[in-house]
């Protein structure tokens, strides 16, 4: 197995504000190999970076993305560094053509997906763009690729088993596993993982074509312990010091 890749999630948001270019950045120039934004649709139909359904928790005022249009978005400030929107990351991927960008699909229905797919697609960066969803909202990739076939797509799994069928079944040929920030997500994700024999699925997917990252790591133990599993790339948000530690 070659060395393993880090990945930063929300771009990294220990260097920067989570989902912003400058933390994205950062990530970058810190030696992320792939960058993670959540992507949600406002009112007038653009695409901005964004985790949560509203602003309230990193910009101070509560605006629903998907009931505020752009113009009045983009006034906003998250600690001090602008909302991005989706032209800023694709101006990034131009400008860093080694670079892969992961968006994960927070969208409302699978037709913004195939949207988003085009615009992406128009900018002509969809070789190195995955389009992400959980296994339970694979709808949102079927729709991206039947618009634009020739785009990424990656898949979450909510348990780690059968992950090569559970892409294969989505079309994807990236599956990034782990957990969430919910009470004993962590011991069910390395519970299932043990179970589930986490490094043979690994290396099984590998022989297909398809890469298998984990995450996310925020502990040198946690990093060890992924690159351990046979994850391929590790997801973190602190690029500096899952490098460190692989």
């Amino acid at each position: 197995m070659s060395h393993p890749a880090v990945y930063a999630h929300r771009c990294g948001l220990a260097a920067g504000p989570e989902n912003t270019v400058a933390a994205a950045r950062a990530a970058l120039a810190d030696g992320a190999s792939a960058v993670e934004c959540d992507i949600r649709r406002t009112a007038d139909g653009q695409f901005v970076a964004f985790h949560d359904a509203g602003t309230g928790r990193l910009c101070g005022r509560d605006w629903k993305i998907a009931a505020t249009a752009w113009p009045h978005l983009k006034t906003l400030r998250v600690q001090g560094e602008p909302v991005a929107h989706l032209d800023d990351f694709l101006n990034l991927m131009i400008l860093r053509p080694g670079s892969d960008f992961y968006f994960e699909l927070a969208l409302e229905r699978p037709s913004d997906a195939a949207d988003l797919a085009r615009q992406i697609a128009r900018a002509g960066v969809q070789n190195r763009a995955y389009l992400l969803a959980f296994s339970h909202r694979t709808a949102f990739l079927d729709a991206a690729l039947e618009a634009v076939p020739g785009i990424g797509a990656a898949v979450m799994p909510l348990y780690p088993s059968n992950m090569l069928r559970t892409a294969l079944k989505a079309g994807a040929s990236k599956v990034c596993a782990g957990w969430v920030n919910w009470p004993l997500a962590k011991q069910l994700f390395y519970f299932g993982a043990a179970a589930c024999d986490f490094k043979a699925q690994a290396d099984a997917a590998a022989a297909e074509g398809v890469e298998i990252s984990a995450g996310i790591a925020n502990s040198p133990r946690d990093v060890r312990r992924l690159v351990e599993l046979g994850a391929r790339a590790v997801w973190t948000d602190d690029v500096r010091m899952a490098l460190k530690y692989l």
